[in-house]
Formats: C-alpha cells, sequence, structure tokens
C-alpha cells in the first residue's frame, strides 16, 4: 500500500502527508470457521496534525475516505445528541418546541400508590409482575400521586429502578469534569435557571421518586403498568394504569445514595434533596426485611379460574454499595460521623463484598466520591474498589490493542465472555465507562486515549462505516424498535436513542424470517455484522434502555468535552423521506 495524505475537503490541497505506509491491524479473527469482522483493517497515525476543519484522506491507486471533521467541539456536539435522548425520553411531560420538532404531549402524570416491591428478580418462578399489579392495587380508591420525573424505559413507558444509575452517570461527570458544564449547554426547558443543564437531566431522575416518598421515608423506585405498551400505542393516550412500588430497603437506599450525590452537586439541589435522603436512610437502616403475600388469578381452562397465592422475600442484607454510597455523602453532607460508624459495625462485610461482588457494579459508582474525596475510616475499602476499576480499564485497553481488526473493547470473540454480546452489554461507551473511571482516578492518559478511540467506534470507526446514535453524524440507524418513533408525525425516528445492535449469536426470529431457517448459511455471516433490524421481533438488538446505551454514551462524551462557550444549535427538523438518510441504505 503506498503512501496516503490528508487533503482539506474545501480545495483539495494537501494540508499533511506521511512518508510511510498505512499499517495493519491485527488480522481478523476466525471463529469457528468464521470471521469475527470480515475485515482487514489498516491504521494511519495523524495524531500530530491539529488544523481544525472538514477533511478527507488519500491513498494513491487506493481511492479517498469520505470527508470527516476535525474540531474541538466534536464530543460536546455528540453528548447533545445523545443528552437531547434523554429529553425525548422524558415521563409525563410534553416535548415540544423550541426544544424538539419530535413533539408528544404529556403522559402518565398520575399514579396509583401501589403494594408490589420494585425489584423484579425476587418474585417467585413462573409469576408475572403484571399480574401482580393488576390484581393488587387498589386502583379506584388508592392514594393518587402526580410523579413527573423519570425517563421512558425504553420502547415500554415504565420507570425503573435502574435509571437511578444515569443520575449518578451524570453526577460523577460533572464532579470529575466540571469545567466541561455549564447552564444554556443543551436544549431543554430549564438552561435558563443558573445550573448546569446536565444536573437539570439528572435531577429529572429523582424528581418522581421525591413526590411519592412515602410518609414512613421509604422512597419506591419502580413505577409500572399492567402490561406492556404496543405498536400504536401512545403514550399520552393508551389507557394503561400505573402504580409506584412499595419501598423496600434496597430501593431507600438506592434513592438516599444518588439523593445525596445530587445534593453535593449544587446548593439548590442539596435543599430540595437532603433532607428526603436523610429519611429515605433512616427508613433503610431501621426497617426490617419483610415478606409480601399477592393474590393472583391463574387461568386454568376456558371459564375456570383458580386464586394463587404468590411471596416475595425481602433480602436480609442491606445491598453494600449502596449503602456505601449513601453514607459517605450523607456524612459529607451534614458532618455527621454517625453514618460512617454504621459502615464500620460492618466493615470486614463491607470489604468482603467489595471484593468479591463488585463485578457487576455500575462503573462509575464511586466516580464522584473519589474526585471529592473518600473518609479515612475506609481507605481499604475504596482502595479494593479502585484497584478493580483499574484492572478492568487495563483488560478493555488489552481488547482493543489485540482482539479485532478495529479497536472494539470487548473479548475476543473464541473467548467464553464474549458470548453476552446482546443487550447492550458490548456497546463501545458502556465498556467506556471504566476507562474514564480509571482516567479520573490515575490520571494516566492511556486510558484517556483509549476512551476516545472506543468513541470513535462509536462514531463510525466500524464494520458498518454508521455512528450508533440517532441524529449524529452523517450515517446513522434509521429504524430500530422505539414505539413514540411508529406514531408520531415525523418519518424520521427519534434522535439520540443507540439501540442495542450486536448479540453474536443469530437471534431466532432473524434466522426465521430473514434465513429461512437456514443456519448454516445464516452463521457465515461475520460475527460483528450479525445485525437484522426486525425492530419488536429481535428485541434484543433492535431496542435500547436509557440506561444500558443513551446515558453511558452521554457520560463517556461529556468526560471528553474541552470546555467551551458554545450554545446549543435549534431544535433539527426530521427528514420526511428516511430513504434520502445514509442510514437506510444499510439497513441489512
Amino acid at each position: 500500500m503506498k503512501n496516503w495524505r490528508i487533503h482539506n475537503a474545501s480545495d483539495d490541497s494537501v494540508v499533511f502527508e506521511s512518508p510511510s505506509a498505512p499499517l495493519l491491524r491485527v488480522k481478523d479473527e476466525i471463529f469457528k470457521g468464521v470471521y469475527a469482522t470480515g475485515e482487514e483493517t489498516y491504521e494511519m497515525d495523524f495524531s500530530s496534525f491539529t488544523q481544525e476543519g472538514e477533511f478527507y484522506i488519500a491513498i494513491d491507486g487506493v481511492g479517498r475516505s469520505e470527508n470527516f471533521l476535525i474540531s474541538s467541539t466534536s464530543a460536546e456536539d455528540a453528548f447533545r445528541v445523545h443528552m437531547q435522548g434523554l429529553y425525548q425520553k422524558r415521563y409525563a411531560i410534553a416535548k415540544e418546541l423550541p426544544y424538539t420538532h419530535w413533539q408528544s404531549k404529556a403522559c402518565h402524570q398520575r399514579v396509583t400508590r401501589g403494594t408490589f416491591a420494585p425489584d423484579e428478580g425476587k418474585l417467585e418462578p413462573g409469576c408475572k409482575w403484571f399480574d401482580v399489579i393488576r390484581e393488587n392495587t387498589n386502583w379506584d380508591g388508592g392514594e393518587k400521586i402526580t410523579a413527573i420525573g423519570g425517563w421512558h424505559d425504553a420502547a415500554d413507558y415504565d420507570r425503573r429502578p435502574q435509571h437511578l444509575k444515569i443520575v449518578n452517570d451524570l453526577c460523577a461527570v460533572y464532579i470529575m469534569k466540571k469545567e466541561n458544564f455549564r447552564d444554556n449547554q443543551l436544549l431543554i426547558p430549564e438552561n435558563a435557571n443558573g445550573i448546569a443543564d446536565i444536573l437539570d437531566e439528572a435531577e429529572w431522575g429523582l424528581r418522581h421518586i421525591l413526590a411519592a416518598q412515602q410518609p414512613d421515608g421509604g422512597a419506591g423506585t419502580w413505577i409500572e403498568g399492567t402490561r406492556h405498551p404496543r405498536p400504536g400505542n401512545i403514550a399520552s393516550t393508551d389507557g394503561i394504569q400505573y402504580a409506584v412500588s412499595k419501598a423496600t430497603r434496597r430501593s431507600s437506599l438506592m434513592y438516599a445514595a444518588n439523593a445525596a450525590i445530587l445534593s453535593r452537586c449544587n446548593e439548590t439541589f442539596r435543599k430540595k434533596y437532603l433532607e428526603s435522603a436523610i429519611r429515605a436512610w433512616q427508613f433503610a437502616v431501621t426497617t426490617r426485611p419483610r415478606t409480601d403475600v399477592f393474590e393472583i388469578k391463574k387461568t386454568k381452562h376456558r371459564y375456570l379460574t383458580e386464586t394463587s397465592l404468590v411471596y416475595w422475600h425481602e433480602d436480609e442484607n442491606l445491598p453494600t454499595e449502596y449503602l456505601v454510597k449513601a453514607a459517605v455523602n450523607l456524612s459529607a453532607l451534614t458532618g455527621d460521623k454517625s453514618y460512617i460508624e454504621y459502615l464500620m459495625k460492618n466493615k470486614s462485610k463491607l470489604l468482603s463484598d467489595v471484593k468479591v461482588k463488585s463485578w457487576n457494579w455500575p462503573a462509575l459508582l464511586y466516580s464522584a466520591e473519589m474526585a471529592l474525596g473518600t473518609p479515612s475510616e475506609m481507605d481499604d475499602y475504596f482502595k479494593a474498589w479502585k484497584t478493580r476499576v483499574q484492572k478492568q480499564a487495563d483488560e478493555i485497553c488489552a481488547q482493543m490493542e489485540n482482539s479485532y481488526a478495529y479497536r472494539i473493547p470487548w473479548p475476543k470473540i473464541s473467548q467464553k465472555k464474549a458470548d453476552a454480546m446482546g443487550w447492550g452489554e458490548s456497546h463501545p461507551l458502556r465498556r467506556a465507562q471504566y476507562l474514564i473511571a480509571a482516567h479520573g482516578i490515575s490520571g494516566n492518559i492511556k486510558y484517556l486515549d483509549a476512551a476516545s478511540l472506543a468513541n470513535d467506534f462509536h462514531n463510525g470507526c466500524n464494520m458498518q462505516g454508521t455512528t450508533y446514535t440517532s441524529g449524529l453524524g452523517k450515517v446513522y440507524p434509521v429504524k430500530f424498535l422505539d414505539l413514540p418513533s411508529y406514531v408520531d408525525d415525523v418519518a424520521e425516528y427519534t434522535p439520540g436513542i443507540t439501540p442495542y445492535r450486536w448479540t453474536k449469536k443469530i437471534p431466532p426470529r432473524a434466522l426465521e424470517l430473514v434465513w429461512s431457517k437456514d443456519e448454516k448459511r445464516a452463521s457465515c455471516w461475520p460475527v460483528w455484522r450479525r445485525w437484522w433490524n426486525l425492530e419488536y421481533q429481535t428485541v434484543a438488538a433492535s431496542e435500547f434502555t436509557v440506561w444500558e446505551t443513551i446515558a453511558p454514551a452521554a457520560s463517556v462524551t461529556a468526560y471528553l468535552i474541552t470546555p467551551s462557550n458554545t450554545t446549543p444549535p435549534p431544535a433539527r427538523v426530521g427528514e420526511k423521506d428516511i430513504t434520502k438518510l445514509g442510514g437506510y441504505w444499510l439497513l441489512p
């Protein structure tokens, strides 16, 4: 391969020339006779080229690239698109101009006080929470609550406990990189209130929980309906009844921890949430574990039903990760050492948990606390957490260096742990949260470089040559599982949405509908190209969630921002003919 040049796109002039040929990346892995990416990839290092503008790369005898932009505002531009995805999924308010052209009416502002627990995984096998909620909620006589806040989970219209991770992610990057954020940075209704917009969006994830907090301080964190919405349902008119869960010790600690870290970000929010967080903590540490009993009706024959009892058992132990997070932040906010003393009573268990159980805790769980300073009494605990984060970040760096033709932050396809690609697990910016967490801890530039490369993969340096977020860049996803996009009056789908994409194993419905059940033929497709957009037929690839794909992308790009004073551009108008969008022609 010949030498290569960078040209200015405006006049074709040569602005950079390399005396050396591009270098071949690692060879494409072959697994069970199938290529991982299906490509040979060459790298060109022009990190020393810092001129801003629009350019393209040309290689004699090979061709030229698409135009690309080098700009100090690129990360912030991407951050705005990802954050628009969160705004578009805000619950219980109308989305309207001047903030978006993808408009919708307010939905589900009133919910009923429920009796169910906010923990899907603890119900007896074979039972459905929809049945429990439908048959055990006093829909007519129960307390009605105005609960405005939170985000639609995905294509669905529920609000889940996992969404509190979004609050923490946004607060963490704000505290780690405060200079990156300001008021009037995003196109949201709160962008003239004197508070950094990223914190306004974080606070949106707590409003509904505060509104529904129980008189005893307990906080329910799950608002769920009696069924999933269906394609064609409009959120504001779908007719589904929603109830807010009863508080558990775990849910109350989750809320207390996140309300406390938001309180440390801003004085206005401290006044609004601190007292509430303290009451939630008290509920969690003074309430005994409980068992709930529900009645559900099971249809045995066409005209015969019988009533069964369903039991839900609360965990005996408080969740270590949120117990520590809540205590550390409440102690810092109030100056009350009793919170740390409570931790010290069970320090050996806490240390054991952080070493053994933390493999599935959120990457940015303690990033804010480390940036602000942690209590000396907990040094051993936080040292163990730092070791865990840096080990994970080092593994990701090694994967990006050695695993694939592209710098993908994921284990080699031949490794067993690579199987779990679905549901957004393998998303580059979700994985890159470990990289920015490790950079925040150590300041080592290799983690920042790796996070930037993961962002490059997300933004087009990948097998499809497309960004993985709708409305981002020139070529992006144009169809995915998003119910509001089916029923609004804009042909182009909602911007700021990052679908799951990869699954490794071919989805059964894709095998049936695309390949006529010819598994042998289908399995010849390169692993990282196995994405069939069948929307609600392939949920693990075609859907998304606010906490698994949108917020991680927002938090990483937020960390990568070069501080500026630019204001958000006007709301973009959606394309009326999606066949004119570059991503349309890349649909499999």
